[in-house]
């Protein structure tokens, strides 16, 4: 794919953060540590084997110890997935660029974010000339963005130096999620998507599991106050959370039926993929596919839902009714 650079840059000298920068650098993202128990447990644990290092994890949050030879919970089934999944497809789920492909190739260019650019270097990016409101992100890696908006002043320096950190990362080991192992990341910019109001647009979340998609989770607020629903296929609100507190109920998306259908046919070659969408000004557009959410460590409250996912994780040798145990009944409608 052909991924056209916005303005003509040549690198130089000039463009290198200076070694009193990389400093001051250094010493804020120190002193701006928001968990330091996670940065601690991964110094500790940069020894351990990648099976022993996600059990511990999971007796630690979980608080008790997984088995991944038979695992029962939607979270043993991500971790028993990371450690034994070597297909080629996960790179494709794991890389924004190959997602992008893979996008294209499957159900067309019309559902892709339109990008700015796609640079191996970050000397190389126009970071100044960019065309605002834009995002800048790893190709490689989760969670990473940087916004540029129209009329915000930026230090160049310290922006260049988190996108270099960025793309020295090695995350295959920072949660052991081997889908990112030998994968060389690059920074792309992309056309910074709002809704009605100039906010973030609210973030939908597909899980197939077994060839089909189980629930829908549905994120607003995730840079300010962040909340979440989850829903079946038939937009009716469940009573079941992951991680956060829930927000009001979401309105029924007028392409659902789309948005359902797209997901399944990107997710047909895969065993387990969540697939993320918007919805801006009627139109549909797919953001990420994610192999392992939140690395197997995010919490189903209550935990018999974790249960309940769990048990529709395609198994050899069982028969579809024998897989898909009853749905989970939808929360009662408010009043």
């Amino acid at each position: 794919m052909n991924h056209p650079r916005t303005a003509s840059f040549q690198p130089a000298a000039a463009n290198l953060p200076s070694l009193s920068s990389r400093t001051r650098h250094l010493l804020s993202r120190l002193l701006g540590i928001r968990r330091p128990d996670l940065l601690l447990a991964r110094r500790l644990g940069a020894l351990l084997s990648d099976r022993r290092y996600l059990a511990i994890g999971h007796r630690l949050y979980f608080g008790a110890w997984p088995d991944y030879e038979h695992p029962r919970t939607i979270n043993e089934h991500i971790h028993a997935y990371m450690l034994r999944c070597r297909s080629p497809l996960l790179h494709i789920a794991a890389d924004k660029a190959l997602t992008r492909d893979h996008v294209a190739r499957t159900v067309g260019r019309q559902y892709l974010v339109p990008t700015l650019g796609l640079w191996p270097d970050v000397a190389s990016i126009p970071i100044r000339t960019l065309p605002r409101p834009c995002v800048l992100k790893p190709t490689v890696g989760s969670g990473q963005v940087l916004f540029l908006r129209t009329g915000e002043e930026i230090n160049l320096c310290q922006t260049r130096l988190t996108l270099q950190r960025w793309l020295d990362t090695e995350y295959s080991r920072m949660n052991r999620e081997w889908c990112y192992d030998r994968l060389r990341g690059k920074i792309i910019a992309e056309t910074l998507l709002t809704d009605g109001h100039g906010d973030v647009p609210a973030d939908y979340k597909l899980y197939v599991i077994g060839g089909a998609v189980r629930f829908i989770q549905v994120d607003r607020g995730r840079f300010r106050q962040h909340t979440r629903n989850l829903y079946d296929t038939d937009w009716q609100l469940l009573s079941a959370r992951l991680s956060l507190q829930n927000h009001p109920p979401d309105p029924r998306p007028a392409c659902l039926a789309e948005m359902i259908d797209i997901t399944l046919r990107l997710a047909q070659c895969f065993e387990f993929l969540r697939v993320d969408c918007y919805i801006v000004d009627g139109r549909l557009y797919v953001g990420e596919l994610t192999n392992y959410p939140g690395a197997g460590f995010e919490r189903f409250i209550p935990h018999a839902y974790a249960l309940e996912l769990g048990a529709l994780w395609p198994i050899s040798g069982r028969t579809k009714a024998e897989r898909i145990p009853p749905r989970p009944r939808p929360a009662p409608t408010p009043r």
